[in-house]
């Protein structure tokens, strides 16, 4: 790999391990579940400093995404609170004398329904998102899924001190690498603290 190419490649996933290395790096923020685009995630979202100077998004650009993701949530919180109905349903009937596992076995076929509509639903917010981008955005945010999944390798390079870690940027903490929280040697991988 040529050095132009690795100093570009360590700068993504440095991002993206800065981000969070996993599915919530991806601006969803603490409490966020794939699949579902909750009512507070869309409306605390996360400041976008970093992707927005690495995709060069604007400001309008992120409105509009912004406000994609929170009509998600709108509508997701019917499928939500009748998942929740779902759940209670089924543990009521677990709690039961005799209970019955046909409409058990339905109910989570039913739940099964609601959660596939959701993750369509979430996949229909992240195409129509994308259609915000132009195509120079695209080819980036493309480099920052690639990062994305080499995450975990790369945490788990990190803690054997076959690379250096990122460290974290101002104000998300001191003196420690960023996703090596709470590692010690002796535990299961090894690494900082």
């Amino acid at each position: 790999m040529k050095p132009t190419r690795t100093i570009v490649s360590a700068a993504l996933l440095a991002l993206v391990v800065a981000a969070g290395g996993s599915a919530q790096g991806m601006g969803y923020g603490r409490g966020f579940r794939p699949g579902i685009a909750g009512a507070a995630n869309a409306q605390t979202a996360p400041p976008l400093t970093a992707l927005k100077d690495y995709l060069g998004l604007t400001d309008q650009q992120v409105q509009q995404i912004t406000d994609m993701r929170r009509k998600a949530a709108e509508d997701n919180r019917t499928l939500a609170e009748q998942a929740r109905t779902i759940r209670q349903q089924i543990a009521d009937l677990m709690k039961s004398a005799n209970p019955d596992p046909a409409r058990i076995g339905q109910l989570h076929l039913d739940l099964r329904k609601l959660h596939e509509q959701r993750l369509a639903k979430l996949e229909q917010v992240r195409t129509q998102a994308l259609t915000v981008l132009n195509a120079e955005q695209k080819q980036k945010l493309a480099d920052l899924e690639k990062a994305l999944s080499l995450g975990p390798a790369a945490r788990q390079a990190a803690a054997l001190g076959l690379i250096a870690p990122p460290q974290r940027g101002a104000g998300a903490g001191v003196g420690r690498p960023f996703g090596l929280r709470g590692m010690r040697p002796g535990r299961a991988g090894g690494g900082w603290i």
